[in-house]
């Protein structure tokens, strides 16, 4: 495992033993319910679900929640009747999904796995896999298009959201941290964290970890390049992050292995 990859597993294990993190926090008994009583509602980005019929276009309901950790959206697809895999590198995250399984009797099966490594499963395994904003901590997209392309059936679908990569052009404290100072650019794209370490120009905050913004070549040329092709798309925005006053700060898409 990288040394970056290294760092943002522990970064992510220690987020999810604290509280405040609402990517950290397991559905209650309550939220549960209710979820499952309403329509499918998830999200791949904050500030918009995914469209319903995005699932209504997958030929099964073998699902897997590739970096999708914490227990809040893999128990709501295994209490809507999907069978339910979550993948991810933090052990922590995984906790929480066996946590509310338990507790709400479903079954959810969890696999702690880098997703810069090949996947733990056989080929055309699945019919969806849905990951919600995760890549901007892998610098290499390359194995996580091939690995998905891999382990889906034919007809199977890719659900995805990322960042947008622009947002990345400018200081991430000065953002969120100090309201009223004067945002200017600053860094140029593909932002690189581990780059900028080495060159001394940042340095790497524990609480977030390393970044990467990569191009939209990489992340959607890429998802084409192994073999997807991409049938819906989306923009949504975090109304907490001041840059979303200029425009869309996260992004998804839907693709289908052909």
């Amino acid at each position: 495992m990288e040394k970056y990859v290294k760092f943002n597993q522990n970064r992510w294990n220690n987020v999810s033993r604290k509280k405040g993190n609402p990517y950290t926090v397991p559905l209650t008994s309550e939220e549960y319910k209710e979820a499952i009583e309403n329509e499918l509602s998830v999200g791949l980005t904050v500030g918009k679900t995914v469209p319903t019929e995005w699932f209504e276009k997958a030929k099964g309901k073998k699902l897997l929640g590739l970096a999708c950790g914490g227990g809040q959206q893999g128990p709501i697809f295994a209490g809507k009747g999907y069978e339910t895999t979550i993948m991810d590198f933090s052990e922590e995250q995984l906790t929480k999904d066996r946590l509310v399984a338990e507790r709400e009797n479903i079954q959810i099966d969890t696999v702690h796995a880098d997703m810069t490594k090949l996947f733990p499963f056989e080929d055309e395994s699945f019919d969806i896999i849905f990951c919600p904003v995760s890549n901007a901590y892998i610098s290499d997209l390359e194995n996580m298009w091939k690995e998905s392309y891999r382990v889906l059936k034919k007809g199977g679908l890719l659900m995805v959201g990322y960042m947008n990569p622009w947002i990345y052009m400018y200081d991430g404290d000065d953002v969120w941290d100090f309201p009223d100072k004067e945002l200017l650019l600053k860094y140029s794209l593909p932002y690189d964290s581990s780059e900028l370490e080495k060159q001394g120009n940042i340095e790497i905050n524990p609480e977030y970890g390393y970044e990467f913004s990569h191009t939209l070549e990489s992340q959607i040329g890429g998802q084409l390049k192994v073999g997807f092709a991409m049938i819906d798309f989306y923009e949504s925005k975090d109304n907490r992050n001041r840059l979303s006053k200029y425009g869309s700060d996260y992004l998804a898409n839907l693709c289908i292995k052909l």
